[in-house]
């Protein structure tokens, strides 16, 4: 069975969060819905920086500093469709 893209990404997001950034993260508790921000996985500005800089290299995409701040406000799929929409290769 292939893996899309979608998910490819959606795994990558959560294995670095929880494995690489040492983010504590009840993996049960995440889904689609859940906000980056507050509320949610609850990244503060300085992991959603890391956090994008990951998925630059990882997919070749590219996140301008004014749009990390947006990141914060999107769901977890939200975040995946957009770096999908920027044009990520696998």
């Amino acid at each position: 069975m292939q893996t899309t893209l979608q998910e490819e990404i959606r795994a990558f997001v959560l294995h670095t969060i929880v494995a690489d950034m040492n983010h504590p993260l009840d993996l049960e508790e995440v889904t689609d819905a859940s906000p980056m921000g507050t509320a949610g996985i609850d990244l503060d500005s300085l992991s959603l920086i890391e956090l994008t800089m990951r998925l630059e290299r990882r997919f070749g995409v590219e996140f301008p500093d004014t749009d990390i701040e947006p990141v914060g406000a999107m769901t977890l799929s939200e975040l995946v469709a957009d770096v999908v929409e920027r044009g990520a290769a696998a």
